[in-house]
Formats: C-alpha cells, structure tokens, sequence
C-alpha cells in the first residue's frame, strides 16, 4: 500500500518526514507533499496527488491540519474510488472547519491565512459522504495559539484546534492522544494507529 502524506498551514513537507520514515518502517510506501499553504493552487496540487497515487496498489491519504481538509476538497473533485484511494486518516484536522480561524479573522488578521480558508478552513456544516474510510486524530494537550488569542480554554483541544471539530457525522473512527496541535506530527501513537486502521477501519482503543 501507499500512503500519501499533507502537511498543514505554514508548514513544509519536511515536516512529515519522521511520520513518513515510521510508517515505511511498517511497510508502506510513502510520498511527502509539498505545496504553498496560503496561496494554494488547486490545479497544481491535485495533480500533485493524482501523480503521487499508485495505479498498481491501494492508497491512502493522511493529512494534519489543513492538509486533512485539502484531501476532502480532493476527493469531492477527483470522487476517486476506494479501489484507488481506501481510506483517509487526518490528524488535528478541523474537518468543518476552525473557530480559531473565526476569531483570526474577526481581529483583522484574516490575511495571514491566504486563500486557505477557501479550503475549508472557515467553521462550516458538513458530513462525510466519501466512500473513503476516515479515522479522524486528535490532541488533547491545550498549549497553542487558543490561548494566546483568549479563546474559550474550557473546551478540549489541542492549542489549536478543538477535539470537537475534528469530528465529522459519517467518520468511521475517532481517537484522541494528549498531545499538541504540531506534536501530533511526531508521535510514534500516529503511524501505528494509521497502520491499524488501514487494516481494521477502526483504531486501537
């Protein structure tokens, strides 16, 4: 199998090294990519993962943050099938979008985001209606930008991103693991819950 591996917003592909150097030593191919977080070229990307899937074996897709909601815009304009692309894992991903984004824009500061919040970043109601499996990642170690802009620090999260809004009606799992919002990247919980879904569609509760 293959899995293919987004990054978040202002990040590199660089950063998904470690997870993707775990999850070949379970067995997998893997290919990082790269793209320009807020100033995404749909056209560009998509390609980019339509040259990254294998025509000869089943893929995957695994994004944190953002690159969780770039793979859901994917599979509503490619609709792959699940011969092609079986099962999707995100990881702190808002996957209808993030009310740290909200606050973001209601201070003004909306244009360092770019064009990400076209991308599903901005709060909005949706289902799961992929064939895809999804098993949705979540932290819940609160230290992150939430506190910086005074959000409600009552709600579980993980500093960035509620465990709330990495839930979706339709997901076939969810899980949580006391990490941050960049730490979920290098956790060594993160490769073998995505190894043990892609063979049960289920995590390891």
């Amino acid at each position: 199998m293959k899995i293919i591996i987004l990054h978040g917003l202002y990040m590199h592909g660089m950063v998904m090294q470690p997870l993707s150097r775990k999850l070949r030593s379970l067995g997998y191919r893997t290919k990082v990519l790269t793209y320009n977080s807020v100033a995404i070229n749909q056209h560009r990307l998509f390609n980019m993962i339509d040259n990254a899937l294998s025509p000869t074996m089943p893929n995957i897709l695994v994004g944190h943050s953002l690159g969780g909601l770039v793979i859901k815009q994917y599979l509503h304009s490619r609709q792959p099938s699940t011969d092609k692309v079986s099962h999707v894992v995100t990881i702190g991903t808002p996957i209808r979008g993030a009310s740290i984004v909200t606050r973001l824009q209601s201070l003004g500061m909306g244009t360092l985001l770019g064009n990400s919040p076209l991308f599903g970043l901005q709060e909005h109601h949706d289902q799961w209606h992929y064939p895809q499996k999804l098993g949705s990642i979540a932290g819940t170690l609160p230290i992150g930008a939430r506190a910086l802009l005074l959000m409600d620090r009552r709600a579980p999260s993980d500093g960035t991103v509620t465990v709330e809004e990495t839930k979706i009606e339709g997901m076939s799992d969810h899980i949580q693991v006391p990490k941050t919002h960049t730490s979920l990247i290098y956790s060594a919980f993160v490769p073998e819950q995505i190894d043990y879904f892609v063979h049960n569609d289920a995590f390891k509760h």
